[in-house]
C-alpha cells in the first residue's frame, strides 16, 4: 500500500507540470509529501488531483504501462540531468531500454530519398554495433530511424507527444506492435494515459527526446521545424548537436546546413558518430567470387552508395554494358539497390 501511495504521490506531481520546482525540491531532499505541501494547492485542486491521479495508477496497471518516478534508479540518467524533467515517465514496453546507449535521431516528417537513404546507412551501422535509437515516432525520418533500428537487430525509444496508449499517427501502429512484441524497445511519455495529440504537445516532447541522450543528430530540417527545436533543447541542455548536410537548394537541408554554419558537426556515415562512443567499429567481411575488370571497377567505385547515372559517367562503360555488369553484380550477391536510383555493395 505504501509503494501504492508514493507512485500516486509522483503522478499527482506530474500532473501539476511544473517540473523545475519539482526537480529542485527533490534535488534538495524533500519528499513528495513535502513537494505537494510547498506547491501550495487549494484542499479542493489538491483532492481533484489526487483522484486524477489514483484513476491514473489504475489505469496503468490494467493496461499493463510501467510508471517511472524521477526518484527511480531506473529513471534515465541523462534526462535527470535537464532543467524540467518529467516528474514521471509512462511507459509501454520493456524499460529496461531507458538504460541503453542511445543517440537521438530527428527529421523532417517529410524526407527526400536522400533523407531516407542517409538516415538508414547511419542508423543500420549505429544499430550493429550496439547503439539504440531514440526518436520522436512521427512519420518522417523518425519512422525510418526506429525502423531501421530494429531491422538492424538494434532497440530503441520513442517518445510521443499523446498518452502512451494513443496509436498516433496512425500509420505507425504496425511499428509500435514491432517495438513492444519484439522487446527491443519501448514508447514513453510524459503525458496522461488517453491524452489526444495536440500542437502544445510535440515541441515539449522534444526536450525529452534531446535529454534521453548525449547526441542529437538532424538528417533533414528545415528552418522552422520541430527537428530544429530538438536540436535548439539539446545546446541548451549542453548536449551535441551533428547534422548530415544536404544540398543547398533543397528546403530541407536549410536547417542541418545552418546547425553546421554554426558549428554543429558534420556527419556523413554511422562511423562518424562511433567515434564519439569511442566504439570501434565491427569490420564487415565480404568474401569476393573472382571478378572481371568491369566488375571490379564497378565494385571499386561503390566504395559508398552512388546513384547509378553516377556511377555510369565514372565507370566510361556504355549504358547497355553498365546494365549487363551491374545485373551480374546482383546476382552474385555483391549490390543491391536502394530507393532514388542508388545501388550500394551488400554487406554479409
Amino acid at each position: 500500500m505504501g509503494e501504492e501511495v508514493f507512485i500516486i504521490d509522483w503522478i499527482l506531481l506530474n500532473l501539476t507540470g511544473r517540473y523545475r520546482v519539482i526537480k529542485e525540491l527533490f534535488s534538495r531532499g524533500f519528499s513528495t509529501e513535502e513537494i505537494i505541501s510547498f506547491l501550495g494547492f487549494e484542499k479542493e485542486k489538491l483532492l481533484t488531483l489526487r483522484k486524477k491521479a489514483e484513476e491514473e495508477y489504475k489505469k496503468s496497471i490494467d493496461l499493463g504501462i510501467k510508471l517511472v518516478p524521477l526518484s527511480s534508479d531506473e529513471y534515465p540518467v541523462l534526462l535527470k540531468e535537464i532543467s524540467d524533467p518529467p516528474a514521471l515517465l509512462y511507459v509501454l514496453g520493456e524499460k529496461v531500454w531507458l538504460k541503453g546507449n542511445f543517440i537521438s535521431v530527428v527529421g523532417t516528417r517529410k524526407p527526400t530519398r536522400y533523407g531516407i537513404t542517409a538516415t538508414r546507412m547511419i542508423v543500420s551501422r549505429l544499430a550493429e554495433n550496439g547503439i539504440g535509437i531514440v526518436s520522436g515516432f512521427a512519420y518522417g525520418i523518425d519512422t525510418v530511424a526506429h525502423t531501421e533500428a530494429l531491422n538492424g537487430g538494434g532497440y530503441t525509444i520513442g517518445v510521443l507527444g499523446t498518452g502512451v496508449d494513443v496509436i498516433y499517427p496512425r500509420v505507425n501502429k504496425g511499428l509500435r506492435r514491432d517495438i513492444i512484441e519484439s522487446k527491443r524497445g519501448c514508447l514513453i511519455s510524459e503525458f496522461p494515459i488517453g491524452d489526444k495529440p495536440e500542437s502544445w504537445h510535440f515541441p515539449r516532447r522534444n526536450r525529452i527526446i534531446s535529454g534521453l541522450t548525449q547526441i542529437t543528430l538532424v538528417v533533414e530540417a528545415s528552418l522552422k521545424s520541430g527537428a530544429m527545436i530538438t536540436a535548439s533543447y539539446a545546446l541548451e541542455q549542453g548536449r551535441e548537436v551533428f547534422a548530415v548536410p544536404g544540398n543547398i537548394d533543397s528546403e530541407n537541408s536549410q536547417g542541418t546546413n545552418q546547425l553546421i554554419k554554426e558549428g554543429a558537426k558534420l556527419i556523413t556515415s554511422g562511423d562518424d558518430i562511433l567515434e564519439e562512443f569511442n566504439v570501434i567499429p565491427k569490420v564487415t567481411t565480404v568474401r569476393l567470387p573472382e571478378l572481371t575488370e568491369e566488375e571490379a571497377v564497378i565494385w571499386n567505385i561503390l566504395n559508398e552508395p552512388r546513384l547509378e547515372d553516377d556511377i555510369l559517367n565514372i565507370s566510361g562503360l556504355d549504358i547497355s554494358r553498365f546494365n549487363i555488369i551491374i545485373t551480374k553484380l546482383e546476382l552474385k550477391g555483391l549490390i543491391e539497390r536502394l530507393p532514388g536510383r542508388m545501388l550500394k555493395r551488400k554487406d554479409g
